[in-house]
C-alpha cells in the first residue's frame, strides 16, 4: 500500500432506475481519492514509472525529488537520492441513501420518507436486505397493519368494541362500526327489530334510517345473496404480485420468484447479500444481475480458470510482466509482484543494476553496438568505482575498438566520470553548465540547436556531442556521447613501490607540504607500514597561509601544527574515491570528523569550509593522496593567531622562510617583512 497517502471524500448522490416502473432506487455513494507516491527510484527512470495497477498518473505531473532509496552493491550499502512520482485513484464506496436498501439500493417498504409507515425499522444500506422490523403493536411487511386486528389508532393500542359488525381497525381506522343487518348502536350491541324482520342475507347492513338490505363494501347483490365481488379488482396486492381470490374470498397475494415479501410489498431477493451469491470471497467480486441473478468476477491482478470465475482466480505470472532480471512472485493478499534482484532497483518491470552493467546492458541493443568498447575500456579502468559506490554521472564514448591498455583504460575513464547525478533536462537550457571529472578536469556543457554539446577547459578546441541522454541506473546515470577522449590528463606522481612519504617529499606539487611535515615535529610516520589516506593541499593552498599565520604555526604554535597535520591524515584505511563517496565521513587522526560532500558541479567537498578536491587517488605502497585545493583547519586550533588583550606589543619581523624549504624559495619570492 501507498507509503505517502492522504484522502478527499465526496459524497455522491445518484439516480438509478432499474427497469421498470415499480421499483425505485437511489444511492449516496462516498467517493475517496487516494493520493499516494510510488517507492523512490532513479530520477532518470521516473519518466518510464508506471502507478501500480488501478491508480492514474497525476497531470501536471507532479515528482517528488526529496526521497532517497536503498542499494546493496557489493559489500556497500548506499543510500542514493532519487524521485517519486505522485498516482492517485478515485474509489467509490457503494452506499445507499437512507430509505434504501441492498446492492441496488431499493426503495424501503413504506417508502424513503417514512420506512415501514413511520412503525419500523427497515435493514436499509447496502448490506441490508429491506426488511421491516415492526414496533410491538403493529405488522405487515411495511408495518402497515396492527398486529392485532381488533385494535386500532396511530398506535394500535385502542380495542375495537364491535359485537355485531366490522370494525374499521389498523392505524388508519378509527374504531367506528359497521353494523350486520339487524343491529345498530355505536358497539353493534342494539337489535334492530325492523331490520330483523327483513331477513337481510349474511353480509348485509340494514340500518333504522335506511331500513332496507344492502350489501356490505366488497360484496355484491346476486340474486337474495351478498356475493363477494371479486377481491382483485382492483388489486390489493404489489404491482410486482399475483393476487388470487382465497378459499373465505379474500385476496391473496403472492410476490413473483425471485421476490420476496407477504405480497403486498414484493422486494427483490439480491443473491449477493448471502454467503457472497456463492462466489469465493478471496479472489471474487459478486456482481447483482438482476433478481435473484449474480455472477462472479475475479478482483483486480487475478485471472480464473477457464473463464469461470465461479471456481475461484489466482495470481498469475504472464511471460513478459516483468523485467527479464527480476522475479515474479505472489503476495500473501494473492496479488502478483515483479520483484528485481538484489544489487538491482526499479519497480519490477523494470531494474537498473549498477552503472557498469546497465552500460553493458544498453551494448546489447542495435542502435548502441558500440558501447560494446565503451563497456571493456570501464570494465578495465574504472570497474570497482561503478559497480561498488555511486552516484556517478558518465559519458559513454561510442568507441569502436574493445581493446585497450589497462593502465590506459584506467587514465581515460575517469576522464568521463562525473562525481553526482546530473541528469539533462529534455527541453534543454540556455544556461551553461559545469561539472568537474574524476581526473580533476572542468567540462563546460551548453545547449543549442536541439542538443547538448560540452569541451573539456584543458582542450577547448574540441567539441563533443551527446548523443542520448540520461540512461537510468542504480548507482547513477550515464550520457551517451558522440567521441572518446583520447588526450589523457597530466600523469600523475603515483607509484605502488613508494611510500607516502617518499612520493610528497620527491614532487614539487607537494613541495609546500612535505616542508611542513618536515618542520611539525612530528615522526615521518608516512613511512610506516599504514594504510594512510592523506588529504595533500596543493602549494597555491599552503601559500594562503601566508598571511602571518604560517609564521606563527612554524615558531610559537607548533602544537597547532601538528593538530593540522593530523587532521589531513585518515589513519584506518586507504580511501580510494568511490570509498571516500560511500563513507561520507571520515574520522581524522585529529580526531575530527571531515564531511564529504558533492558540489552541483560533481565536485568533491571536504569539512564544513568545502574543499574541493582537485586530483584523487594517487596510489602509494602504503595508501593513497588526495591533493586539495585548500587547507583543513581543525575547529580545535581556531583562531590560530593568538588575541593577546592584556598588553601591546608593537615589533616589525622579517621572516625569510628559506630556510623551512629550498623548493619553496625557488617557486615563489622571498616575503615581504611581516607585522605580527
Amino acid at each position: 500500500m501507498p507509503d505517502a497517502l492522504y484522502v478527499r471524500r465526496q459524497r455522491l448522490r445518484l439516480l438509478c432506475v432499474p427497469p421498470g416502473p415499480q421499483v425505485q432506487s437511489k444511492r449516496c455513494d462516498v467517493k475517496t481519492k487516494f493520493v499516494t507516491h510510488i517507492p523512490c527510484t532513479p530520477c532518470p527512470a521516473i519518466k518510464k514509472r508506471v502507478c501500480p495497477l488501478g491508480w492514474i498518473r497525476a497531470f501536471p505531473e507532479k515528482i517528488s525529488q526529496d526521497c532517497r532509496y536503498e542499494v546493496q552493491l557489493g559489500d556497500s550499502l548506499l543510500s542514493m537520492s532519487g524521485c517519486s512520482l505522485e498516482c492517485w485513484k478515485d474509489v467509490v464506496q457503494k452506499a445507499c441513501c437512507p430509505g434504501y436498501w441492498g446492492s441496488q439500493c431499493y426503495e424501503c417498504p413504506g417508502g424513503a420518507e417514512t420506512p415501514c409507515n413511520g412503525h419500523g425499522t427497515c435493514l436499509d444500506g447496502i448490506e441490508g436486505n429491506g426488511t421491516c422490523v415492526c414496533q410491538e403493536n403493529f405488522g405487515g411487511s411495511a408495518c402497515q397493519e396492527c398486529r392485532d386486528p381488533n385494535r386500532f389508532g396511530p398506535d394500535c393500542q385502542s380495542v375495537c368494541s364491535c359485537v355485531y359488525g366490522v370494525c374499521r381497525h389498523g392505524p388508519r381506522g378509527d374504531g367506528s362500526c359497521l353494523c350486520f343487518a339487524g343491529y345498530a348502536g355505536a358497539r353493534c350491541d342494539q337489535e334492530l327489530l325492523t331490520c330483523q324482520a327483513l331477513n337481510c342475507p349474511r353480509n348485509s347492513h340494514c340500518s333504522e334510517e335506511a331500513p332496507f338490505c344492502s350489501c356490505l363494501p366488497g360484496y355484491t347483490q346476486q340474486g337474495g345473496k351478498c356475493q363477494a365481488s371479486d377481491p382483485c379488482r382492483p388489486s390489493p396486492c404489489s404491482p410486482l404480485a399475483q393476487c388470487s381470490v382465497g378459499p373465505r374470498g379474500q385476496a391473496q397475494c403472492r410476490c413473483p420468484e425471485n421476490y420476496h415479501g407477504d405480497g403486498t410489498v414484493c422486494l427483490p431477493q439480491d443473491p449477493c447479500l448471502t454467503n457472497n451469491g456463492g462466489c469465493p470471497s478471496n479472489s471474487t467480486l459478486c456482481l447483482y444481475r438482476r433478481p435473484g441473478q449474480a455472477s462472479c468476477s475475479c478482483k483486480p491482478g487475478l485471472v480464473s480458470i477457464a473463464h469461470d470465475s465461479s471456481a475461484g482466480c489466482f495470481a498469475h505470472c504472464s511471460a513478459f510482466s516483468c523485467d527479464r532480471s527480476a522475479t515474479c512472485q505472489v503476495t500473501p493478499d494473492g496479488k502478483t509482484s515483479c520483484v528485481c534482484k538484489e544489487g538491482e532497483v526499479g519497480d519490477g518491470r523494470a531494474c537498473y543494476g549498477h552503472l557498469l552493467h546497465e552500460v553493458q546492458k544498453a551494448s546489447q541493443t542495435s542502435m548502441l553496438l558500440r558501447l560494446r568498447g565503451t563497456f571493456a575500456m570501464l570494465d578495465q579502468g574504472c570497474r570497482e568505482i561503478l559497480s561498488t559506490s555511486g552516484p556517478f554521472t558518465v559519458l559513454a564514448p561510442l568507441i569502436s575498438s574493445r581493446t585497450m591498455n589497462a593502465s590506459v583504460a584506467q587514465q581515460l575513464c575517469r576522464q568521463h566520470i562525473i562525481a553526482g547525478q546530473h541528469m539533462l533536462e529534455e527541453a534543454g537550457t540556455q544556461a551553461p553548465r559545469r561539472w568537474w571529472t574524476l581526473a580533476g578536469q572542468e567540462i563546460t556543457v551548453s545547449f543549442s540547436r536541439f542538443r547538448y554539446t560540452y569541451k573539456y577547459e584543458d582542450q577547448p578546441q574540441q567539441t563533443f556531442t551527446i548523443h542520448r541522454a540520461n540512461y537510468p541506473a542504480a548507482n547513477g546515470l550515464f550520457h551517451v556521447v558522440t567521441a572518446l577522449r583520447s588526450q589523457p590528463p597530466p600523469e600523475l606522481p603515483e607509484d605502488p613501490k613508494r611510500t607516502i612519504g617518499q612520493i610528497l617529499a620527491s614532487n614539487e606539487v607537494f613541495s609546500r607540504f612535505e616542508t611542513i611535515l618536515e618542520n611539525c615535529g612530528l615522526p615521518s610516520f608516512l613511512d610506516g607500514p599504514g594504510p594512510f589516506t592523506v588529504f595533500a593541499p596543493s602549494n597555491e593552498a599552503v601559500d594562503g597561509l601566508r598571511d602571518g599565520r604560517l609564521v606563527y604555526l612554524f615558531t610559537a604554535g607548533l602544537s597547532k601544527l601538528q593538530e593540522l597535520v593530523r587532521h589531513h591524515v585518515y589513519n584506518h584505511g586507504q580511501l580510494t574515491v568511490e570509498k571516500l563517496i560511500s563513507k561520507g565521513r571520515v574520522l581524522t587522526m585529529a580526531n575530527q570528523i571531515l564531511a564529504v560532500n558533492i558540489s552541483e558541479e560533481g565536485r568533491l567537498l571536504l569539512g564544513p569550509e568545502g574543499v574541493p578536491l582537485r586530483r584523487v587517488d594517487v596510489l602509494a605502497a602504503n595508501g593513497v593522496i588526495h591533493m586539495l585545493e585548500g587547507i583543513l583547519l581543525p575547529p580545535t586550533i581556531l583562531p590560530i593567531l593568538p588575541k593577546l588583550c592584556n598588553e601591546k606589543q608593537h615589533a616589525v619581523v622579517a621572516v625569510s622562510l628559506y630556510p623551512l624549504s629550498s623548493s619553496w624559495d625557488a617557486l615563489s619570492p622571498p616575503p615581504l617583512p611581516l607585522l605580527w
